[in-house]
């Protein structure tokens, strides 16, 4: 089998996340920005108190899949193993977490980062 791209997340250097108005510490690691190579995918890490307004996508629908951690969803607390699947315009959040959460986050194209906005 031959691939077109292997990634070691360890690797990857983290970025602060670029969303407005977060609180605490958010982080990301984009692991595919590359359209042709699949859907955009980032590990985002959210430390223990830490928040993301509540938002929405446009233009993108987004797949979240907790990989570890207490991650909270307009006040529900999903555990490791919960996939959520928003479709464009629906705002969701305020994302918070009390003891730090790691999550998976899958987004269509045409956004990774671009198509965030504050509902």
């Amino acid at each position: 089998m031959s691939f077109n791209q292997t990634l070691q997340t360890s690797e990857i250097q983290a970025i602060p996340a670029p969303f407005p108005n977060t609180k605490g510490t958010v982080t990301l690691k984009i692991l595919n920005a590359d359209q042709p190579l699949g859907p955009a995918l980032a590990l985002l890490r959210m430390e223990p108190e830490s928040e993301i307004a509540r938002h929405l996508q446009e233009r993108t629908t987004e797949t979240l899949y907790v990989l570890e951690g207490d991650f909270i969803n307009e006040g529900i607390s999903y555990p490791a193993g919960t996939e959520l699947n928003v479709k464009p315009m629906i705002a969701h959040g305020p994302h918070t977490t009390k003891n730090g959460c790691s999550v998976l986050v899958m987004f269509s194209y045409p956004s990774v980062l671009d198509d965030f906005k504050l509902a």
